[in-house]
């Protein structure tokens, strides 16, 4: 679907329109928008950057923003940006410290009211939270029928196209999966691969073809926070627990958090309920073998060199 994004301010484009173009496969999203990428090399639109459009059925002053995510040669060559509900724009969103709106409950419903964060997972008052009364807690597909049809009314959808794309499905219920923001636990793996590197680097271990290297530091020269929590029925929980007012605390196990943070038996603790990565349980695996918890001999520094 094509949808015309009215320009605020009496802001025209070079070609003398007081909109632009953006083309997306998932209207219903476009209630979380918070800002339409160009790219900053496009003259057809990077005159615009800076300047803000108004979001139709909602109302909302968004944005637009210069950005290499925008394809000059793909599309219209605006995206609207949505960082609450897809992994692209979610990177577009923090690069331009643009709000984040979850729009959609559990069950993939629209909510009554939208949940806003700042990039850095805050809650914000950015924007209000109200979404329009006809889409409280419509199916997320009813919803894009519903949103393509009140662009028609307002005379602002400019065609529709027949476009072939990849959707992922669930492998357990057989739905299409929907990005959305959520909290997780992560591990900061940047100070584990700087440790991983230097071995290697000083000789410590050793590779076999020795060009594996190369891979070996693209690998851990480019590397992400690894996202460890799981919403499983079984497994390691996550050392984590909340007290009623929320505070976290983190601890091997109940008794050593208590301990540790002076906590009276009448404060009331529970634990999280997610589940540690299978990865991660698998990893302990190799330590346990050698006496972990215990500092024995096996798990002690060693002055033979490793092969890979």
């Amino acid at each position: 679907m094509h949808f015309r994004y009215p320009l605020a301010d009496g802001v025209k484009t070079a070609e003398g329109k007081d909109y632009i173009v953006v083309a997306t496969t998932r209207p219903e999203t476009m209630l979380g928008d918070t800002g339409v990428a160009v790219n900053p090399e496009d003259p057809r639109y990077k005159d615009l950057i800076g300047k803000e459009i108004l979001l139709p059925i909602v109302d909302r002053r968004i944005p637009i923003v210069g950005d290499e995510h925008a394809d000059m040669e793909k599309g219209t060559g605006c995206v609207k940006i949505t960082p609450a509900h897809d992994f692209n724009d979610y990177e577009v969103g923090k690069r331009h410290q643009l709000p984040m709106i979850n729009i959609l409950t559990f069950d993939a419903n629209i909510r009554d009211a939208a949940e806003v964060f700042n990039t850095n997972g805050e809650a914000s008052d950015a924007y209000a939270t109200e979404l329009p009364a006809k889409y409280h807690g419509m199916e997320r597909f009813a919803a894009r029928k519903t949103i393509v049809a009140e662009f028609d009314e307002l005379g602002l959808l400019d065609e529709i196209k027949d476009h072939d794309l990849t959707v992922p499905y669930g492998d357990r219920g057989g739905v299409v999966i929907e990005p959305m923001l959520t909290d997780q636990w992560y591990v900061r793996t940047a100070p584990l691969a700087e440790t991983a590197t230097k071995a290697v680097e000083d000789g410590e271990i050793q590779f076999v073809p020795k060009q594996y290297e190369n891979m070996y530091f693209s690998w851990m020269r480019d590397i992400q926070d690894w996202c460890i929590s799981r919403q499983l029925w079984w497994g390691h929980r996550i050392p984590a627990w909340y007290d009623n007012d929320g505070n976290v605390y983190v601890g091997r196990t109940e008794e050593e958090v208590r301990e540790k943070n002076g906590l009276a038996p009448v404060v009331v603790l529970r634990q999280d309920d997610d589940v540690l990565d299978t990865w991660f349980s698998s990893a302990l695996w190799t330590f346990g073998t050698q006496g972990w918890p215990e500092n024995t001999e096996d798990l002690k520094p060693s002055t033979r060199q490793t092969y890979w």
